[in-house]
Order: C-alpha cells, then structure tokens, then sequence
C-alpha cells in the first residue's frame, strides 16, 4: 500500500494544480467544461481513494506489528521518524476531506465526482456562509500540500540517509514491505 499511496500522490498533486487552472479559465471563459469535468473526475476519485487507502493503512498498521526501526538510529532520529510517520498518516485523512470540503463549497455547478458517480456534498453550497467556508477550506487544502512536501522530504531524506549513510538496508525493506 506504501507504494500504490506513493504513485497516486504523484499523479494526484499535479493533476490538482491543473484542474484548479482548467477551472479558473472555465471560469472566466465559460467555454467548454469537458476538460473540467474529466479532470475534477480524475482528481476527486483519486483524492477519495488515498483516503481509503489511508484508513486501510492505519487499521493494518494498529492491528499488525510493524518492522522496528534501524538500531543504528539515535534516539532523537527514532522520534523524528515517528513524528514524521504519524504526521503522513494525519495528513492522508487530512488532506483528502479538506479537498472534498473545498468541493462541496464551492460555488460553481462542478459535482463531486467518485469514479464518475456524483456523491454527496460534505456541506451546502447554497449557505450564506459557503464563501467563508471555501475560503477556509481552500486555504486548509492548499498548506496540505506544503505540509507534506516538507513531510516528504523529510522521509525521503530519512530513508536514503539510513541506506547510505547509515548503510542500514532500510529502502529495501521498504521496498519489499518487510524484513
């Protein structure tokens, strides 16, 4: 699952910054909204599944042990691994329901899509507060992906600092899911 979560969020990301400029040009042009629509399709269906993804992961991980930390690691790189774990797990549930409060916020007539199927709002696009709430929400959504890039890099760096500075066979425990 580490992996199949990993590719997703590389195609989710970008595939997000797209959509966001698809529609503001839809926006101010009101031209076609095929482009729109396919892509808020795409985006929402894959921000829905790293979040179920991400619940499967957490039930496996609390129901499951899971491989011990390189013994090479000092105290201080044990917690910040975790910490920098825990913040993954957090903003994989995070992150996809601000992306789906953001939707159901926005003012426009684009669905919430789920592998085409329209699913429900999270909260009414037609209150009076709904400018507020999307602003809220869009703001929220979009320090996610600043969170978790620098998440990332930490991760990212904590791992190839193991295999190669450590010489801690960490990356193909990764890779394999396992000892």
């Amino acid at each position: 699952m580490h992996w199949i979560v990993a590719l997703l969020v590389i195609i989710e990301v970008p595939l997000g910054f797209w959509m966001a400029n698809l529609i503001e040009v839809y926006i101010e042009t009101r031209g076609d909204d095929s482009w729109v629509m396919y892509t808020s399709n795409a985006h929402h269906t894959i921000g829905f599944l790293i979040l179920v993804l991400a619940i499967l992961r957490i039930n496996w991980r609390l129901n499951n042990p899971t491989p011990g930390l390189p013994a090479s690691l000092d105290i201080y790189q044990r917690i910040l691994t975790r910490i920098t774990q825990a913040f993954l797990y957090v903003l994989m549930i995070f992150y996809p329901l601000t992306g789906w409060a953001v939707s159901s916020t926005f003012s426009g007539d684009i669905p919430v899509y789920f592998f085409g199927l329209e699913i429900p709002r999270m909260i009414s696009a037609q209150s009076e507060e709904t400018t507020f709430a999307y602003n809220l929400f869009s703001e929220m959504h979009q320090a996610c992906w600043k969170i978790g890039c620098a998440l990332l890099v930490l991760h990212v760096t904590g791992a190839l600092w193991c295999q190669f500075v450590k010489k801690d066979p960490v990356l193909m425990r990764m890779w394999r899911g396992h000892d």
